[in-house]
């Protein structure tokens, strides 16, 4: 390639905070916060009668909309009906506004759905798996000219992109087809609950206490922070959003459980207490961050009693072994998807031989109404309840629980998940990454040079005192070899240049990044912080 190369040496911020243990299981994700320059927040309503059906036709005047226990005027208000935006009047502000109002979210017409299809492998049994995603792909013809999914699956340690957002349906039903393929860890699950089972019923029996399974709560964890990570890793899609949840169920653990020994001279305390709250609070805060709408879809639970495989059984088998919900788990999984779904504003799906999963959600996701409000935004990173009221009498209201006042940083640390985990997208280009010979730097860390080569039209120059400058936004992870990642870090890259960068010219960007000594995969994620350019390297690391 022709074209001149510069050469640029970083300062040693990244490189001076060291990278957390890598461990098999992701690790919690940095937290979002602040303000957001989108000024209108959507809030999708759904409203029945006490028979479920949907009542049509309501007014904006109809509604009350409550942030933080306080009423809001509603600035837009647009009914969605079977899929079409039927536009509505909004109420007016209750005072004149300092600026033009912003464009409402809809405009008339069709309104597409986009939905993300989240498979956690590390739950689900794959014989149930496999029937599920084979009605889904039966059910494909449902997804209509304006919708679209993406399809990800989390095996218990690392995450995968199977699809991109797409409305080919070839596509689809192939990686619905390669995901039927795919190892399902839910066996295992299945083996360490029978054990935890029969744990309680021998403490019932004798003046013992199990220990906890903590090991099967951390994997229910680990799942919950996935789903949030692919909500907000991958791009996020314009207009309605639902998360199809497929998992074989994730409970929270309960104070009152065998567990926990109320009679040990104490009472729980609130160290003892996994409310649903607490555990699920990265799914349901992500979901309603980037407003996504949560369907859990459940397959038939088999319960740790069952027995079908003796041969010796001589009577019928109890009902609990077909499914139904019987057992203490089986109940904290109702009572956990049921929890997940009711803070997003969806509903929970129960498997059912008369109608598959995107059928139903489908149904649920084309009717609605769609109201905006503009919050006074303060980058505090605040969280915000939401509640939703009908004047009308005998109606049951459907919404999302709350939003957050989010910042520029936020939006650009969503960014940068983004090509961290997944790397996709059509403007994403290529980075050259080199390394040297590691220093060690302690018992168990090394410290590790690194040279970016970067495209230097990757970034928007700007010019300054001598000449131009590169300004970009470095972000970088390490991966181990079962998927498990350590929080993103982030830098400010700059690259001062003697002249404007012309095409084929390169910038070499020069640091050190502090590592645990083990074999890792790092992964590099550049962002322009004038334009729009974006970048992603990855790199072996091997001791």
């Amino acid at each position: 390639m022709s074209g001149r190369t510069w050469r640029t040496f970083g300062a040693l911020a990244l490189g001076a905070s060291a990278l957390g243990a890598v461990q098999p299981r992701p690790a919690p994700l940095p937290e979002i916060g602040a303000s957001i320059d989108v000024r209108v927040v959507n809030v999708e309503v759904v409203v029945a009668d006490w028979r479920g059906n949907r009542i049509e036709g309501l007014k904006a005047g109809d509604f009350r909309l409550l942030v933080d226990g306080r009423e809001v005027p509603i600035d837009y208000f647009t009914e969605v009906r079977e899929g079409q935006a039927v536009a509505g009047p909004g109420a007016a502000p209750a005072a004149p506004a300092a600026a033009p109002p912003s464009p409402s979210p809809i405009a008339a017409g069709p309104v597409g759905v986009s939905y993300l299809l989240f498979i956690d492998e590390s739950f689900s049994l794959a014989a149930y798996r496999d029937e599920l995603l084979q009605r889904l792909e039966d059910d494909l013809q449902r997804i209509g000219p304006e919708d679209r999914m993406a399809v990800v699956a989390f095996d218990g340690h690392k995450l995968d992109l199977l699809s991109d957002w797409t409305g080919d349906l070839d596509v689809l039903r192939r990686t619905l087809r390669d995901a039927r393929s795919r190892r399902s860890q839910g066996i295992k699950r299945l083996v360490d609950r029978r054990q935890d089972e029969a744990d309680q019923t021998l403490s019932s029996l004798e003046d013992w206490y199990p220990e906890p399974p903590y090991s099967l709560h951390e994997e229910v964890q680990s799942a919950v922070e996935a789903a949030a990570a692919a909500m907000r890793g991958i791009s996020a899609p314009p207009g309605r959003k639902a998360l199809l949840l497929l998992t074989s169920g994730w409970v929270a653990p309960s104070a009152y459980s065998p567990y926990v020994k109320p009679f040990d001279g104490r009472l729980p305390s609130m160290a003892d207490l996994g409310t649903p709250s607490d555990v699920f609070e990265p799914i349901t805060g992500t979901a309603n961050l980037l407003g996504y709408t949560i369907y859990p879809v459940l397959p038939p639970a088999p319960v740790a009693e069952t027995n079908w495989t003796d041969a010796s059984r001589m009577g019928p088998a109890p009902l609990e072994e077909h499914g139904f919900i019987s057992s203490p788990w089986d109940l904290g999984v109702n009572e956990t998807v049921t929890y997940v779904a009711h803070e997003t504003g969806g509903v929970p799906i129960f498997y059912s031989l008369r109608q598959s999963a995107l059928a139903r959600v489908e149904k649920d996701t084309r009717s609605y109404y769609w109201l905006g409000f503009t919050p006074e935004w303060h980058a505090d990173g605040r969280n915000h309840g939401i509640r939703v009221e009908v004047r009308r009498r005998g109606l049951k209201v459907r919404s999302r629980s709350g939003y957050s006042d989010l910042s520029q940083a936020a939006q650009r640390s969503l960014r940068a998940e983004n090509l961290l985990l997944f790397g996709n997208g059509q403007d994403v280009r290529q980075v050259q990454v080199e390394t040297g010979a590691p220093q060690r730097s302690g018992i168990l860390s090394v410290e590790l040079p690194v040279t970016l080569v970067l495209p230097a039209d990757l970034l928007t120059p700007v010019p300054v005192a001598g000449g131009y400058e590169l300004r970009a936004r470095l972000s970088m992870t390490s991966l181990d070899r079962w998927g498990g990642k350590t929080d993103h870090r982030n830098m400010a890259l700059r690259l001062k240049l003697p002249a404007a960068p012309g095409p084929g010219d390169l910038a070499r960007y020069r640091t050190r990044f502090k590592l645990r000594n083990r074999e890792q995969r790092l992964v590099f994620a550049v962002q322009d912080e004038v334009g729009d350019g974006q970048g992603r390297a990855e790199v072996d690391f091997k001791p």
